[in-house]
This record gives structure tokens, sequence and C-alpha cells, in this order.
């Protein structure tokens, strides 16, 4: 949930308000006026900085993943020299065969 909090309230806002009615795990309980919850909870994307929703997966705007475990798996650069070197070494004994 985006909450941003409000610097001073309404002075004509619930003024007998008093701190031990206040419950964090019941929104009921909050102060008029001291959160706007208008939407999801937004974070900036670390790469291009739009605002996204804090459990994407992928930026909507700059398509990079947010984190490393959401990426698509790829295979890494020292895959393919194991890959081309293996390649090349069944390659010579076969020439080395005839």
């Amino acid at each position: 949930m985006a909450r941003t909090r409000n610097d001073e309230p309404d002075e004509d806002e619930d003024e007998d308000w008093e701190e031990e009615d206040y419950d964090p795990q019941d929104p009921e309980t909050y102060p008029s006026g001291l959160y706007d919850d208008d939407g999801p909870a937004t974070v900036p994307c670390p790469y291009c900085k739009a605002e996204i929703i804090e459990d994407a997966e992928q930026c909507p705007k700059c398509g990079e993943y947010i984190s490393k475990e959401d990426t698509s798996p790829a295979m890494s650069w020292w895959v393919w020299i194991l890959a081309v070197l293996l390649l090349l070494t069944f390659t010579f004994m076969a020439i080395g065969r005839e």
C-alpha cells in the first residue's frame, strides 16, 4: 500500500485524537489525514527510475528484470567457451584419425 505522510493534518480534523487510540495493525484507528492510501505501493526502477509496482518482476517501461532471481536463465560466457573448446578438441581428434 502506498502511503504518503502528510506533514501537517488539517486543523479542523479530529483534534481530539489520542495516541493510545492508535493501533498500527488496524487502519481504522489511524488519525484522519495521516496517510493517503490511494493505490498500490510503488518503488522506483533501479535502471530507469520509473515508478513501478513494488512486487513487479520486470519494469514495464525499460523491460529490465528487477532482481537476479527473476531474470531468464542464460548461458554464461564460460559455458560457451567450454563448448567451443570441446568442439575443437573433437574436430582435431576426428581429423587425426583419418
